[in-house]
């Protein structure tokens, strides 16, 4: 008897490893692989479900509660908003650390990191993990004010309020719910990308920053204790919701599903820096040479800064730097003030912040690699730690105008630290856009860049925050630090040497 005409013999079982996995039926053409995407789908659908239950059950309890005004949940709120308010109302700086970490649930924040999700996704053409994250950021859109404006729940009265009161409705909390959705879709995008350890490390700092959004909206008493559960609850069924969906859309076109562990989103293997080359290029050794450069810088602009402060003082420079201060203030005006605060702004600690995450992130995309992003975040971290030693040493007394800021210290005029901020932050996007970029439209970049950075200048001058010198003292910081980092880590002499060699085809 041929072969062709032999009767097909049974599928067998094929047994466990010892990991315990569940055994499975070796069929053909492919249904092994099918037997186990559907078991792990249905699964998944389940505990998908079973999120959507957990979330919705409670918010809908708490709903009913609030409405009737139960009085052992309407005392436990009163009782809680006023008592923490009372606790961090005699302390400024507590309530300002508050504030800024309550931002971490804001919508700002959450759209910054979605948009640059969205946009890190589509680069890396993943488009349909892209949709997963736009459509899952664009239901706090609706889903927030909506609950809100249906509820109408005013916000706490307490006796010593520490900011001012939001003008919309209290409940559900809006940043105890975003910053559920927004950090949880992101861990769910980011866990297929690490290890098992770091997974765990992910979903901890998660649930940690979540939190401290949520009790942040409780001592400063903008919310009461059922408005953040019910955030919290509120954001799961959604995050639960479009995570099934996603599941549910891929398995319906057929996708394989990636067995990478409880609650991630099944998708094809993505890596962060799928280039296979080191942030450091010479490891310790560049590491070496950046921290000695550094403390050149330091020692370079430290000099500077005595000879400035003390035997130029009285010379040309000395009055020449008080001259164009002075000849600042009779231009002042509460308009132009206005408008020269604004700028002043672009070289500001949120400015910085969020041009560096943005330039790190998409420099990421492009490149493939941690290297870029590495250079984006040592040029910003090393010019604090620069500015700072620098200005402590030299310890330079502002300008001898009143200024028009407020909250600077006294004795640290030199150098500018807005000015070094703003430099390296937008000079390191427009080193990446020469580096890596193609087309004329990046020397648009660099002189939008290079206007924002002299303005910046002025401003400081205007407002009397800082003497002219100061300013140059500054852009000098940034320039050399960004010229240190450039060379060690994205053009390092050995690799500049290797690629000449190479003879071009």
């Amino acid at each position: 008897m041929n072969r062709a005409e032999r009767p097909s013999e049974p599928p067998r079982p094929r047994r466990s490893d010892a990991r315990g996995t569940k055994a499975v039926w070796r069929g053909h053409g492919g249904d092994e692989q099918q037997l186990e995407g559907a078991g792990r789908f249905g699964g998944l659908s389940l505990l998908g479900l079973l999120a959507v239950t957990l979330g919705a059950l409670p918010f809908l309890t708490l709903l009913a509660l609030v409405e009737q005004r139960w009085p052992p949940l309407e005392e436990l709120d009163v009782a809680v908003a006023q008592g923490l308010n009372d606790l961090v109302s005699p302390h400024p700086l507590v309530v300002r650390v508050l504030e800024i970490a309550s931002e971490a649930g804001g919508g700002a924040t959450a759209g910054l990191v979605m948009a640059l999700a969205v946009l890190w996704l589509l680069i890396r053409d993943q488009r349909r993990l892209a949709a997963y994250v736009a459509v899952t950021g664009l239901g706090l859109l609706v889903l927030v004010p909506l609950t809100k404006a249906l509820v109408g729940r005013t916000r706490p009265e307490v006796l010593l309020p520490v900011v001012d009161l939001p003008t919309n409705a209290s409940f559900p909390s809006g940043h105890a719910m975003t910053s559920l959705v927004t950090w949880g879709a992101l861990v769910l995008v980011i866990l297929p990308m690490v290890s098992p350890w770091h997974r765990r490390l992910l979903w901890r700092a998660a649930a940690a920053l979540i939190l401290v959004v949520g009790l942040t909206r409780l001592a400063l008493g903008v919310h009461f204790v059922s408005d953040v559960l019910a955030g919290w609850a509120l954001g799961t069924a959604w995050l639960a919701v479009t995570w099934a969906g996603f599941r549910r859309w891929l398995h319906h076109r057929h996708d394989p599903m990636t067995p990478v562990g409880l609650g991630e989103p099944p998708i094809v293997a993505l890596r962060i820096a799928p280039r296979d080359e080191p942030a450091l290029p010479q490891g310790a050794r560049s590491a070496g040479w950046i921290a000695l450069t550094g403390c050149g810088v330091v020692l370079l602009l430290v000099g500077w800064g005595l000879l400035v402060a003390g035997p130029l003082a009285e010379t040309v420079l000395g009055r020449w730097d008080r001259q164009i201060v002075q000849a600042a203030r009779p231009l002042r005006s509460p308009e132009l003030t206005q408008v020269v605060s604004s700028i002043g702004k672009l070289g500001g600690l949120w400015a910085v912040v969020a041009t560096t995450v943005v330039t790190a992130v998409l420099a990421n995309a492009y490149r493939g690699s941690l290297r870029p992003v590495l250079f984006v975040l040592l040029a910003v971290a090393g010019e604090v730690v620069l500015y700072g030693a620098v200005s402590q040493i030299v310890g330079r007394a502002r300008p001898d105008v009143p200024d028009l800021t407020a909250g600077l210290p006294a004795d640290a005029s030199f150098p500018s630290g807005h000015v070094a901020a703003a430099t390296v932050a937008y000079g390191a996007l427009c080193a990446l856009l020469l580096l890596y970029g193609r087309g004329s439209w990046r020397w648009a970049v660099v002189a939008v860049v290079v206007l924002i950075v002299v303005a910046t200048m002025a401003s400081r001058v205007y407002l009397a925050a800082h003497y002219p010198s100061d300013t140059l003292a500054g852009l000098l910081l940034g320039l050399l630090w960004l010229a240190i980092l450039e060379r060690s880590l994205l053009r390092p002499p050995r690799e500049r040497r290797l690629r000449q060699r190479v003879p071009a085809h």
